[in-house]
């Protein structure tokens, strides 16, 4: 009993002790112990304390801080701190730093060309002036003393400057304009070539196997008072190429300055696509019995050899360039490729008279008119060098020399009969071993928009 009534005293002091105020710090009504404690003091709200509070946070026994108004807050000390960048300073700074990593606008810039993505269409226009180096011949004429009068070996029927012209237009894609397609044609139109004999001159040709307006051939070519010898030929070229320009003179780098924004002065491209070449050479020997005037009377007799090549196929290409200045560079461009070529000859002996028929052979009686062709591969390359000035960025100036070589074609030197025109088969049967050097310069104007 007496230890029951001991632990109750225990208990009670223990409620009264939690029951105080000594360590209610919360400023609320107390609810420690909701239900009442028969005997206990009352507890009643205190007032908080500093001395139990929480340093970190402020304390309810102090009133908040007056904010002082705008006069009463102290003056921010200046600190110099040395002249600041414009923004132009700032994006001048930036691009030079990205360079022409991911910038269309790094480069050099200046009175040709503005900052800011390069044109990406183009037009050009160059003229033309050419030669067809001669290699290779015969004589076809000699005098009554058997001394040579017209060769046909002789550089002056290679050595003829023509005119032509070339033209050419393409596009370019993203921002650097370092991709894109071109379509160009360049051609040559040259006149006659000719040379002119007169005297008693005779064939070195012999024309025994045809009859013509009541003898052989013979009959007029030798003896005969004049003999003319001409020849012409002309070029056409088509392309299509895919082009790749990284700070080279293809594609739209054929305006605006060149280098990059790195500074290199070199730059390079390539181009690869389709390539379309006639080449024609026609070849004309004439006689006139009785005078000096070629006036196509029925004493006069041609021999006419008339030869197409059309080469056709894939090609390669790289382009090279060295900036001067930022408005010049000179560049250098090279193609090749391997072609087909689709040959077609035609020899024909004719005059006002009528054609001329063969009088011996198994073609007898028959005209000497004849139709071949051929199928065969040839080699074309082209080389430009040449030089370009920028007037501005749309506008630029393009001079050079050009030099295209093809072999593996038919030429007159190779294909002329010189005589048994009664072997049709043979004279027919077309030789492509010849080669052919056309060279001259080239000048224009490319317009990018």
């Amino acid at each position: 009993m007496r230890s029951f009534h001991a632990r109750g005293v225990a208990l009670a002091l223990s409620a009264l002790w939690f029951a105080g105020t000594a360590h209610a710090q919360i400023v609320g009504a107390p609810a420690l112990f909701p239900i009442p404690v028969p005997g206990a003091y009352p507890v009643t709200q205190t007032a908080a304390r500093d001395s139990s509070w929480y340093s970190s946070e402020p304390s309810p026994a102090e009133p908040p801080p007056a904010v002082a108004s705008p006069s009463e807050l102290p003056v921010p000390v200046q600190i110099d701190q040395g002249p600041q960048q414009s923004p132009v300073q700032a994006d001048e700074y930036q691009s030079a730093m990205k360079g022409d990593w991911d910038s269309c606008t790094g480069g050099v810039h200046g009175a040709c060309c503005d900052a800011g993505c390069c044109p990406s269409k183009y037009i050009y226009a160059n003229g033309l002036v050419m030669t067809r180096i001669k290699s290779g011949g015969f004589v076809t004429t000699t005098d009554a003393g058997g001394t040579p009068e017209i060769f046909f070996c002789d550089p002056g029927y290679g050595n003829q400057w023509h005119g032509g012209f070339e033209i050419g237009t393409g596009c370019c894609f993203g921002c650097n304009c370092n991709s894109g397609y071109e379509v160009l044609y360049w051609g040559l139109y040259p006149g006659s070539s000719e040379e002119t004999a007169t005297g008693t001159l005779n064939s070195m040709i012999d024309f025994a196997d045809i009859d013509y307006n009541g003898g052989d051939g013979n009959a007029i070519f030798d003896g005969a008072a004049a003999h003319r010898l001409r020849f012409d030929y002309d070029l056409h070229n088509v392309e299509v190429n895919l082009i790749g320009n990284y700070g080279g003179p293809l594609g739209c780098g054929r305006v605006g300055c060149c280098g990059t924004g790195c500074g290199e002065r070199c730059g390079f491209g390539w181009l690869a696509g389709f390539r379309y070449i006639n080449y024609t050479e026609d070849w004309l020997f004439s006689a006139d019995l009785d005078d000096t005037v070629f006036d196509n009377e029925a004493d006069q007799l041609n021999y006419e050899v008339d030869i197409q090549n059309n080469l056709f196929g894939f090609q390669m290409g790289v382009g090279f360039d060295y900036c001067i200045i930022p408005a010049f560079q000179a560049y250098v461009i090279g193609k090749a490729g391997i072609f087909g070529n689709s040959i077609d000859m035609q020899q024909r002996i004719y005059g006002t008279g009528g054609d001329a028929t063969l009088n011996n052979g198994p073609f007898a009686g028959a005209v000497y008119d004849t139709d071949s062709d051929d199928f065969d591969l040839s080699l074309c390359s082209q080389i430009d060098l040449g030089g370009r000035y920028a007037i501005n960025q749309c506008w630029s100036v393009d001079f050079g020399w050009r030099v295209l070589a093809l072999s593996g074609v038919a030429i007159s030197e190779d294909n002329v009969a010189q005589g048994n025109f009664q072997n049709v088969d043979g004279n027919t049967d077309i030789q492509t071993t010849g080669s052919v050097i056309i060279h001259g310069g080239y000048a224009g104007l490319t317009y990018a928009w």
